[in-house]
């Protein structure tokens, strides 16, 4: 970009995009803290972006300053946050998505939980709006039983899979939102009897 548009037009060229999907399409290779460190200048210009989806990439904890840095120009216009195929601790996972107080739309697919080295903060506010579940790898029951005891009050869940899901997971999942949900969709085969 910087050798196709001029620095000037450059920042304003950016205020335009409201849709920013970053990542690549192979295994988990971008460490959030390397993304931000390289992207932060251009993310810092993006103050209209209304829907954001990083694909393969490794949530870590960052400092609260890196957050505010690279992503306070659209922190209030966020409505839709995509995580595709990515790999975080609980604790990471929630500072990310409490960053963004406008999110109405949560999707999360594919993801392989960590390890927490440090404790799960408190959301700021409920969760609400709907929550799209696609696919989890690895952990997902030790997911949604900590998310579930999250502030949420989502009105649309939404589980979907190509392959079969265990009995446990959606048992595990259903427990979100349970006293919100007025929309339920599951498009998945459930494995064993």
């Amino acid at each position: 970009m910087d050798r196709v548009v001029l620095s000037g037009s450059k920042t304003r060229l950016l205020g335009y995009v409201r849709s920013l999907r970053i990542g690549y399409d192979r295994d988990i290779s971008i460490k959030f803290r390397s993304l931000l460190q390289d992207h932060g200048k251009y993310l810092s210009a993006l103050h209209n972006v209304h829907s954001l989806a990083f694909a393969n990439t490794r949530v870590e904890h960052i400092p609260q300053y890196q957050f505010h840095t690279c992503f306070s120009a659209f922190r209030g216009t966020l409505t839709y946050l995509s995580l595709e195929v990515f790999a975080t601790s609980f604790s990471a996972f929630v500072t990310l998505v409490d960053y963004f107080p406008n999110i109405r739309s949560l999707q999360l697919r594919v993801f392989m939980l960590g390890p927490d080295e440090r404790p799960v903060p408190s959301l700021s506010r409920p969760l609400r709006g709907k929550l799209r579940i696609h696919f989890i790898q690895t952990g997902p029951l030790e997911f949604f039983n900590h998310f579930a005891k999250l502030d949420l009050e989502y009105e649309e869940l939404v589980i979907d899979s190509f392959v079969y899901v265990d009995p446990s997971f959606l048992e595990s999942a259903l427990k979100v939102s349970t006293d919100t949900v007025k929309s339920l969709r599951i498009t998945c085969g459930i494995s064993g009897e």
